[in-house]
């Protein structure tokens, strides 16, 4: 099976402000749309039987210009198992209002996000569980191609599931908005990364 992971275009949160977003429902910016009309004019040709899209608006907003390449019979899936992870009290504020008043979390989440846990929200934890569950059933569902539309948190805990890797090394990985990377997997779990953070689109 041929998948195309693509993180959603970019919002304001993710540039200007600097915001923890989480699963707060934030839309695209101008720029993010045109991220996302240029992702799908670059998987115009892989002919995708399926889109995996969070439920939040900024993946279904991505995933929507990606599907309008491709033909009908495309199926559109929003997929719970795939939504932003919870930042709990920290959703919606700046990272400097977290990191002022607290410098030892700035140093966890820094080098240590296996070691943080949400107030009233997630640890890094349930998403790989999240995504566990959804590759297993991803693998008796589907063949190939298909589109994956996420966060990078996601994205992130998705590379680090199939290389085996500790959640230790979460930010050894860079996933840039409207990105593209591409893996094949196989059913007993055999997998290839053909590429990852592709952006030659968006230039």
């Amino acid at each position: 099976m041929r998948i195309y992971l693509i993180r959603h275009g970019e919002t304001a949160w993710n540039i200007k402000e600097k915001r923890f977003r989480g699963q707060l429902d934030i839309s695209l910016s101008e720029e993010g749309t045109r991220q996302a009309e240029l992702a799908g004019g670059a998987l115009e040709k892989e002919h995708l039987t399926a889109i995996y899209c969070s439920p939040l608006k900024r993946c279904l907003q991505t995933a929507e210009k990606i599907k309008a390449y491709q033909e009908e019979t495309c199926r559109f899936l929003e997929e719970p198992l795939l939504i932003d992870i919870h930042f709990g009290d920290w959703q919606g504020k700046k990272h400097s209002e977290i990191f002022e008043q607290n410098p030892e979390l700035e140093e966890q989440w820094n080098n240590h996000p296996e070691e943080l846990i949400f107030p009233n929200g997630e640890s890094f934890y349930r998403v790989f569980e999240r995504i566990d569950a959804f590759f297993k059933q991803l693998r008796q569902k589907e063949s190939s191609p298909i589109a994956i539309v996420t966060h990078r948190v996601v994205i992130n805990i998705i590379m680090l599931y199939l290389l085996g890797l500790d959640l230790r090394h979460f930010w050894d990985f860079q996933f840039d908005n409207g990105s593209i990377s591409e893996i094949t997997l196989e059913k007993n779990g055999k997998f290839q990364i053909i590429k990852t953070n592709d952006t030659h689109h968006l230039k």
